[in-house]
């Protein structure tokens, strides 16, 4: 029996479950072309314009909803089903919309953005689990990697709305992505590895069948299809005698390796956070126009977003054939001298300076910081804290120290993290469990 289209229908889940990263994309996207109109005299917001505090907080509130939707998602996943728990990251989304349209006070949109925020953190927890367990080895890395494009897609799609659509408009186009998603998704199993784990055999194999592109009521399983099942079937007793046990302990996480490996994953994640970006997607548009660029705030925006989708793409072209530490290093790096360099015409600037003649240098910093991350610091990490670290704190620190001082520490942790990551993280491409064991020894 031959299947020619044998990876049809785990083409089709993904691209329904990138509606769900795309949807996503477009809310954290959502606040850089917004909060400059509900800040303006000219509000669509019956309240009227929101304070600079207000809006610090509708782009922190994103994060609390973060921390809820990605602690909860894990336990959903095994306690009620991957396909159930992605509904539970869709229903925020779609509310969220709703509360925009219907907004007329911050109190509205501090809801969409908790809402929004929870099913992100669902997203990034049952999106790479579901595409992971539905795809086949030889697929199995390339649909994944479309989860981080997806959501750079979605900021990018937010970008070119928030210049030609009208702020009213918007969400009525934007809430479309998570319907598609609800309604398409309808036809599609669970994957077969819950089914398994719940004991269901028969609708395991049912949904193996239909991923790996079977006829419905197909009764003719190939050998492949039966290793699978044994395979799941076997996985799955031998993750229940493990649990039993070797059950963790205390002792366990003070260990050399696991001491070493915290101290890895928390450096990731502040290099991640700490160096910027996130903050400075979420308020592009502002740093555009505060910085003098001769270009429009929207204009940059979508050219930085472009940017984004194309640097994330690059990372999953190249991480298995340059290596994760290489990668990181070349991000690191980049980033400490485009912020560097950004800072140095923000501070030239705030001094009082001529620099009519280098309005370029803005748009030139600000994209090759975005695409440079993209390759390596945003990406790579892959940790559910990364969308969790509070954005409130760039416009404390514009009033503080400036948006040259800004630049300049968003540089320095850059630079500390690329040194910390050149002498401390070991590479792992092509390196089995066990032998990246002995690396951190």
């Amino acid at each position: 029996m031959t299947l020619d289209n044998g990876a049809k229908n785990q083409y089709l889940a993904t691209f329904l479950l990138n509606c769900l990263a795309i949807s996503y994309g477009s809310s954290s996207g959502w606040m850089s072309p917004s909060i400059l109109i509900l800040m303006s005299e000219n509000s669509p917001l019956k309240s009227g314009p929101i304070t600079a505090d207000e809006g610090a907080w509708i782009g922190a509130i994103l994060c609390v909803g973060g921390l809820v939707g990605s602690t909860a998602s894990g336990w959903m996943a095994d306690r009620y089903g991957r396909k159930r728990t992605a509904y539970v990251a869709v229903i925020p989304q779609i509310v969220s919309w709703i509360m925009v349209m219907v907004a007329d006070n911050v109190y509205y949109l501090y809801a969409m953005r908790l809402l929004s925020g929870f099913g992100g953190g669902v997203c990034y927890t049952i999106i790479p689990m579901f595409i992971g367990e539905i795809s086949e080895d030889r697929n199995r890395g390339m649909l994944g990697a479309t989860f981080i494009v997806s959501i750079n897609i979605g900021q990018l799609f937010m970008y070119i709305l928030g210049a030609w659509v009208p702020y009213t408009v918007a969400p009525y186009v934007l809430i479309l992505i998570p319907v598609i998603f609800f309604i398409g998704f309808t036809m599609l199993p669970d994957t077969p590895l819950h089914y398994m784990k719940k004991n269901n055999y028969q609708s395991s194999e049912e949904s193996l069948k239909f991923y790996r592109g079977y006829p419905a009521g197909e009764q003719y399983v190939s050998a492949e299809i039966q290793r699978d099942l044994h395979k799941l079937r076997d996985n799955c007793r031998s993750d229940k005698q493990t649990t039993q046990k070797h059950k963790i302990t205390w002792s366990d996480l003070s260990t050399h390796h696991a001491r070493k490996a915290f101290l890895i994953g928390v450096t990731l994640v502040a290099l991640n956070n700490l160096s910027g970006c996130f903050a400075m997607l979420s308020y592009a548009e502002s740093i555009f126009r505060e910085s003098g660029s001769s270009l429009s705030a929207d204009i940059s925006a979508i050219i930085t977003g472009s940017l984004q989708v194309v640097g994330s793409y690059c990372s999953t072209v190249m991480v298995e054939r340059v290596g994760r530490k290489i990668l990181l290093k070349i991000s690191g790096i980049g980033m400490a001298i485009g912020l560097g360099t950004f800072s140095g015409y923000l501070f030239v600037k705030a001094l009082g300076y001529d620099v009519d003649s280098f309005k370029w240098l803005p748009l030139v910093c600000f994209s090759f910081v975005i695409f440079i991350a993209s390759v390596g610091v945003l990406p790579l990490p892959f940790l559910i804290l990364a969308e969790l670290v509070p954005q409130k704190f760039i416009s404390t620190l514009f009033d503080v120290i400036g948006m040259h001082g800004t630049m300049l520490l968003f540089a320095i942790f850059s630079a500390c993290g690329t040194l910390f990551v050149t002498a401390i993280i070991p590479e792992t491409k092509g390196k089995s469990y066990d032998a990246i064991a002995k690396l951190m020894v």
